[in-house]
């Protein structure tokens, strides 16, 4: 079985600011941004995975991408009442990651069925 390597991004990217217009109007109407940059650490509690890995996550418009290093592809949704959807991709890997984010903290579980791994994970925003 391959090793499915994540590793720490060596820079995150800048997330795309809210005008303060727009961010009343979200508030308005009880909208929630989830949008920023985001540090995550994954922890596998079964299969032969790494035990830890952490790296960076962007969120704009709900949309999540990959912080950067090109190691690993992100993609997926956070929801605006910040349920998370997503799958990280690295080859012919996958992992399928849920979960919700309250204020700038994250944490949910994730399974992959290519790696025969799972766990835990949780993230917080930095920007």
């Amino acid at each position: 079985m391959g090793a499915f390597r994540l590793h720490l991004c060596a820079a995150a990217a800048l997330a795309l600011a809210c005008t303060p217009i727009a961010a009343q109007a979200e508030k308005a109407r009880g909208l929630v941004s989830h949008d920023g940059v985001y540090s995550v650490e994954v922890y596998t509690q079964s299969g032969a995975c790494d035990r830890i890995y952490r790296w960076t996550i962007n969120v704009a418009g709900g949309r999540v991408t990959s912080g950067g290093d090109g190691f690993m592809q992100a993609s997926g949704r956070i929801s605006e009442s910040g349920a998370v959807s997503l799958a990280f991709r690295r080859d012919n890997q996958v992992a399928n990651v849920t979960g919700r984010v309250k204020g700038g903290a994250a944490s949910g579980a994730w399974s992959s069925p290519t790696m025969q791994c799972a766990g835990s994970w949780r993230a917080a925003r930095i920007s």
